[in-house]
């Protein structure tokens, strides 16, 4: 099974989430970005067996429940190569969270960090395909809509994939910590 861990930011961006759907649609991505909630992601989904899976999911709730809601400050809309996306500024809180998570699934599962959770760019993804142009050309359709300039984390995800395959994960944990 393949596990993800986010914050949901889906209803904080419903405004650019619609018209990026719209996009997707004209130009006819192969695999649609829309089966999930929009969300930063705070680590590249991970693999791990099935004695393992309650433990990790219990383990992700409970850093989930030690984590008070918190801001983040939204950077901009860019694109590299095969993937547009809205950029978040880093922040300690955000990068904690982040570590505490990769660090866990290492020393208590030996759950190795992937590249990219070494230098992770905290983001949510608006278009992603094999195929670069396409993404450019959508992102050039809203690299110009106006973005909130801060998202409130206070519902944090866990997805699960059988293949880990773009397109296969659902939700299949929600914690809310309403922000007082």
């Amino acid at each position: 099974m393949f596990i993800w861990v986010g914050i949901d930011v889906d209803s904080q961006l419903s405004e650019i989430k619609e018209s990026a759907k719209a996009v997707e649609n004209e130009l006819i991505f192969k695999h649609s970005n829309f089966t999930l909630p929009f969300h930063i992601s705070l680590k590249i989904s991970f693999e791990v067996t099935d004695d393992m899976f309650e433990n990790v999911i219990k383990d992700v709730l409970e850093v989930y429940n030690q984590t008070e809601p918190f801001e983040i400050k939204t950077k901009a809309i860019s694109c590299e190569n095969n993937i547009a996306w809205i950029r978040m500024e880093e922040n300690p809180i955000l990068m904690d969270l982040s570590k505490n998570i990769n660090s866990l699934m290492l020393t208590k599962y030996n759950i190795p960090l992937h590249e990219y959770d070494t230098d992770y760019k905290f983001h949510t993804t608006l278009f992603m395909d094999d195929d670069c142009e396409k993404v450019k050309q959508a992102y050039m359709k809203i690299q110009h809509m106006k973005i909130p300039k801060h998202l409130m984390a206070e519902r944090f995800l866990i997805g699960i994939s059988a293949t880990g395959k773009l397109g296969t994960y659902r939700v299949y944990k929600t914690i809310t910590k309403p922000y007082l």
